[in-house]
């Protein structure tokens, strides 16, 4: 694994990480403040910019907050990297596990990710401009889609 690889799975695990735990400074660090989203469980249009999840981060430490001993990770399955000059495309399987006190629930969609270096000079700066989430077909998520 090249190093640039093993540097944007670190990024991609610290801003997954970020979601779960409303850390809205290390979000900022790796978002652009242009991205976009499909996320098809929240809306069936694009959602453009940093603003909508930085209130989306507020809601998820907020939810977690009253839980005594609740908590979300995540493991990122079978991930590809692709160069593209300063872009790169990851795509993976995200598995969300919330721990909570009635137990264990999980949570499955494939995700494709593209980051850009921003950097100059030798200094990488990759951030996150655009995301897209797609059902992995469970009872779960067709329940969702025939809503």
């Amino acid at each position: 694994m090249s190093t640039t690889v093993a540097h944007l799975l670190d990024l991609l695990d610290r801003h997954l990480q970020s979601i779960w735990t409303g850390d809205i400074e290390t979000y900022r660090q790796t978002t652009a403040a242009d991205v976009s989203f499909f996320e098809w469980y929240i809306s069936p249009q694009r959602i453009d910019g940093l603003d909508f999840h930085l209130r989306e981060l507020a809601v998820h430490a907020q939810a977690l907050a009253g839980v005594a001993g609740g908590r979300i990770e995540h493991e990122v399955l079978q991930p590809r990297v692709q160069f593209y000059g300063d872009t790169a495309i990851l795509t993976y399987t995200l598995l969300i596990r919330s721990i909570h006190p009635g137990g264990v629930s999980h949570k499955t969609h494939h995700e494709t990710r593209v980051f850009h270096d921003f950097g100059a000079g030798g200094a990488p700066a990759w951030q996150l401009v655009h995301c897209h989430k797609s059902p992995v077909a469970t009872a779960d998520s067709l329940d969702v889609l025939r809503r």
